[in-house]
């Protein structure tokens, strides 16, 4: 089996929001720029799409070489439990082998390449190869920590630092990577610091997982950020600084004048937010909840078939959290173009 519909169905395309906002709200913040190359956008887009997928494929096959145990029969309580890991590979009709697998990553990867390659010789061109080289600094550093997520030599997604790395990777290394691209300008503290908040509310996608899952992940003997904290308060301080801190940053930045007050717009996903605490608090400590969804909490899905399922607890959570990312992006984008074209 090695159609490309095949390969993007099963390199986990739901999670492609977590590298796409990021990449579309630091393309946006370029405008206005001096440098900014308009055309370079979608390249830019299609390559960090790729590679986030090719990273997918990659964290599939080191799994799978690492351990290739059937989880569904380990545990009925968790959600990775009841997924056998890298399921599409075996023998047999619709089934992909290992080395397909390894060629499929390839393919992602050589596209996300060709991607780069193109802003690359783009900005060697308009400002010369330091500019360019940007591009590759930020290429090599993401490619590194991808690679070293569920690879050797530090494998450190195996030692508790995946969710961390996953915030490093979406946040500062994609947008100034972004920027790099798009302006030839590969650093500045504005994108540096928005980068920042917008890596620790795609952490906290994943570190939700992790919090909820706690007890699971001991089973399956997964360590994760939540495990290393080992503490329940410690667990949840982490998720309000995650949530938080985003806002502190906005405020000190309009503060010194690098964003407009009306990028305080995004404050309409604070309540959010602070319910994303109160309701994992409640989740990590047993106290009584109900995990209704709320108008205000934005899409959560098929709500019924998720209940149906037995899943409705953790993605009232995992979704919300999607959301506030989701929300504060959009947000994000629509002020920085209004007040670029309109006001």
């Amino acid at each position: 089996m090695s159609t490309i519909g095949f390969w993007i169905k099963n390199s986990r395309s739901v999670s492609l929001p977590q590298s796409a906002l990021p990449c579309l709200t630091a393309i946006v913040l370029c405008i206005g720029q001096d440098g900014f190359t308009w055309w370079l956008a979608l390249p830019v887009l299609l390559g960090v799409c790729a590679v986030h997928l090719g990273m997918n494929l990659a964290d599939d096959y080191f799994d799978y070489k690492h351990d290739s145990r059937t989880r569904a029969d380990i545990s009925s309580t968790s959600i990775r439990a009841r997924m056998e890991k890298c399921h599409y590979l075996g023998q047999g009709e619709g089934k992909a082998t290992i080395s397909q697998l390894g060629w499929a990553t390839t393919g992602f990867l050589a596209f996300a390449a060709l991607m780069g390659a193109i802003a690359f010789a783009a900005q060697w061109l308009l400002h010369g190869w330091q500019a360019a080289m940007g591009i590759v600094i930020y290429a090599a550093a993401g490619l590194f920590l991808g690679i070293n997520y569920a690879g050797k030599p530090l494998e450190l997604g195996y030692h508790g630092l995946g969710e961390l790395v996953i915030g490093l990777m979406f946040g500062p290394l994609l947008m100034l990577g972004v920027q790099a691209a798009l302006t030839g300008n590969p650093f500045s503290w504005q994108m540096l610091c928005m980068s920042i908040a917008i890596g620790c509310m795609v952490t906290n996608i994943v570190y939700v997982h992790s919090v909820m899952e706690v007890n699971a992940d001991a089973e399956l003997d997964k360590m994760t950020f939540a495990r290393l904290l080992k503490s329940k308060r410690l667990m949840i301080i982490f998720i309000g600084l995650f949530a938080i801190i985003p806002f502190i940053i906005l405020g000190l930045g309009i503060a010194l004048s690098w964003w407009s007050p009306w990028y305080l717009l995004t404050l309409a996903t604070l309540p959010m937010s602070i319910f994303l605490i109160h309701s994992t608090r409640l989740f990590a400590y047993g106290l009584p909840r109900n995990d209704t969804p709320h108008w205000w909490m934005g899409p959560m899905g098929e709500w019924e078939k998720y209940k149906q399922a037995g899943i409705d607890w953790f993605l009232y959570r995992w979704l919300l959290a999607r959301n506030i990312c989701t929300f504060f992006c959009l947000i994000l984008m629509m002020v920085h173009i209004c007040l670029k074209f309109i006001m």
